[in-house]
């Protein structure tokens, strides 16, 4: 039988609970009111090796170039415009590959591009902080642009195999989803790489099999004419 847990007991879980939450939200509110306070002029300078001098010839002050920083991490200013071609590069590379190749080659590609990508720590960090705020509209364009890349790189590894969207989506909406699942991956990885195993000679990885299995679910050949209710509810039957 468990010991009773006194009124003591309570008092303490109560304040210690409260002290973690009181811990957390400041995270979040000092976050929301500057994720750039450790950014300083002089240490920019610094690490980008130029004067102030040479910043002041592109902004007056500072906040000018947290707003830049703001786009150029929302991809405004095609910041991942190389991963996307290297991912479409790959893709195209594997055109002639069966269809499981072409998506899980492109899947572990797009997953490496994410880990390997010096702004993504960056830009996760603004999304979560100003980018709900004051960069909201800004980021949500952003990650638009993103979606869409996502769903127009495996809709051209998919298409010329035969396979379409499953109605209602098409490739953007299911850009939105390969993209939210890559995010969440990443995320995953950074902080326990044994959760997420990448795929090697003897298997796939846990990442491309999710994409590779979502895609069997979210396309169809063109022969097909379940929509997406029809093509879930009959595999769960």
């Amino acid at each position: 039988m468990s010991p009773k847990v006194g009124k003591n007991d309570e008092a303490r879980e109560r304040s210690r609970a409260a002290l973690l939450q009181a811990g957390a939200d400041l995270l979040v509110e000092n976050a929301l009111r500057n994720p750039f306070a450790a950014l300083r002029l002089r240490g920019i300078c610094e690490r980008a090796g130029y004067s102030t001098g040479a910043f002041y010839l592109h902004w007056s002050k500072i906040d000018e170039y947290y707003n830049s920083l703001a786009e150029h991490l929302a991809g405004d200013e095609g910041a991942f415009d190389a991963d996307f071609a290297a991912l479409k590069e790959l893709a195209d590379g594997y055109a002639g590959a069966s269809t499981l190749t072409g998506i899980t080659r492109a899947a572990d590609r797009d997953f490496q591009l994410l880990l390997d990508s010096k702004l993504q720590d960056a830009m996760e960090l603004l999304s979560v902080t100003w980018g709900r705020t004051r960069f909201q509209p800004l980021m949500a364009s952003g990650a638009k642009e993103l979606d869409h890349k996502t769903g127009e790189i495996y809709g051209a590894i998919l298409t010329r195999r035969g396979r379409e969207p499953r109605p209602p989506l098409d490739w953007d909406r299911i850009g939105v989803i390969l993209q939210a699942l890559v995010e969440g991956f990443g995320l995953r990885y950074k902080i326990d790489p044994t959760a997420v195993p990448q795929s090697s000679e003897a298997e796939l990885g846990l990442y491309a099999i999710s994409v590779a299995a979502l895609l069997a679910v979210l396309t169809r050949p063109a022969d097909d004419e379940a929509d997406l209710d029809e093509a879930i509810g009959a595999m769960l039957t």
